[in-house]
């Protein structure tokens, strides 16, 4: 039981050294893996640069590379100005914008309690509905730091205009996901 909670705690700081310091097994025992991962991925250039090959051939291409060949795949990607790794942020503020839009319908609840409701709009300064929702609104978008870092950066000034606009053209920036409920 010892050796194997021994070997759960190196195993977690080893990932750590290599997540935070680029720290890995010596070169003798990565020889095997990176032979490996070598000869896969030659294999898989034939559907990866084949033009007329299916989507899905090139997908699961491009999942190979990925998994083999992770130095090269992140190399490309800053090569390329980050575009995978833009893309993986969207994706986070769309599906972050998404669950903040979720939330919209329970503030007609909130304000449906006169105690709440009161103390809102001494909060807010405000008896209107709409804006006493868009300020809960800017609130819960103050306890997502990501969205509104990447708001920042992305949309600007655009933040203190209509938030609840902004955020569904931001969620709704990926079509597969137009069959999900969108207040």
């Amino acid at each position: 039981m010892l050796k194997f909670l021994l070997g759960i705690l190196l195993g977690a700081m080893m990932a750590f050294g290599y997540v935070r310091w680029n720290v890995q097994l010596p070169a003798a025992l990565l020889l095997p893996e990176k032979l490996r991962g070598n000869i896969i991925s030659t294999v898989v250039e034939a559907d990866l640069y084949d033009l007329g090959r299916g989507a899905q051939a090139r997908q699961r291409a491009l999942e190979v590379l990925f998994a083999t060949r992770p130095d090269y795949a992140a190399r490309l990607d800053a090569g390329a100005g980050h575009p995978f790794l833009s893309a993986l942020h969207r994706e986070r503020a769309a599906r972050e914008a998404r669950q903040l839009l979720i939330q919209w319908p329970a503030y007609d609840d909130v304000l449906a309690k006169p105690a709440l409701r009161a103390a809102l709009e001494r909060k807010h300064g405000s008896a209107d509905p709409e804006v006493l929702k868009l300020a809960m609104l800017r609130e819960a978008l103050d306890r997502q730091p990501f969205l509104k870092s990447w708001l920042k950066d992305h949309a600007g000034d655009a933040v203190g205009g209509d938030l609840r606009a902004l955020l569904r053209n931001i969620g709704a920036a990926r079509p597969e996901f137009a069959s999900e409920r969108r207040p």
